[in-house]
């Protein structure tokens, strides 16, 4: 006699790999997280038609111990490795520092990451957790990213969807920048005001 099916859901699987923002999904701008930085609404707008023209693509590596992150976008292209439980500290233009702190209760499937940081409205509290799911055979990564201005209270929360991507990964955008916000080398001419969009003054870690 044999046993009825059962319908046990299939293993999560690691966030290992590459995965590309899903732009018809959640929140993929990030206007709210950059008025919070007190970036001028017409760099937001060049920031935002650039994220239409260029895709955002995140690769993770996770180990026990670790948690490292290329990012490639409009701004970003630089690769950032994090000790989890052990807090980093980020030179930034101008003798400023921003300190990061990445924590998992279940590594490969989640990671906090708790940054302070230096913006041109004060000092800025983030929060940037993601979490694996499985959406039927799809898996998910969900990005839920707050903000928080120490000064003047405002916050905002971003929710953005990463999907598994196969694909060749491009050279990276002319407008992108390393970690300490300095434009990569070789990078090209760069559009102004994208270039101010994510000037020294603010922080581009999370797009």
């Amino acid at each position: 006699m044999t046993s009825p099916p059962t319908n046990k859901p299939a293993p999560l699987g690691s966030m290992n790999g590459t995965w590309i923002l899903d732009k018809s999904r959640g929140q993929p701008s990030m206007r709210g997280y950059l008025e919070t930085m007190g970036v001028t609404p017409l760099a937001i707008e060049a920031h935002e038609k650039g994220e239409e023209e260029h895709d955002t693509i995140h690769i993770i590596e996770f180990a026990d111990d670790s948690f490292t992150i290329k990012k490639m976008s409009r701004v970003n292209d630089f690769k950032l490795e994090l000790k989890l439980g052990q807090e980093f500290r980020q030179a930034l233009p101008g003798d400023r520092i921003k300190t990061i702190l990445a924590t998992s209760d279940c590594p490969g499937q989640n990671v906090k990451i708790v940054s302070r940081m230096p913006t041109m409205n004060g000092m800025a509290h983030v929060i940037d957790e993601k979490t694996l799911m499985r959406e039927q055979n799809l898996l998910v990564l969900v990005q839920t990213l707050t903000i928080k201005n120490e000064l003047n209270g405002n916050e905002n929360t971003t929710v953005r969807y990463f999907v598994p991507y196969q694909g060749e990964v491009g050279a990276p955008a002319a407008t992108a920048k390393g970690p300490d916000g300095r434009p990569m080398k070789g990078g090209g001419a760069r559009q102004k005001s994208v270039e101010d969009a994510m000037d020294d003054d603010n922080d581009s870690t999370y797009l």
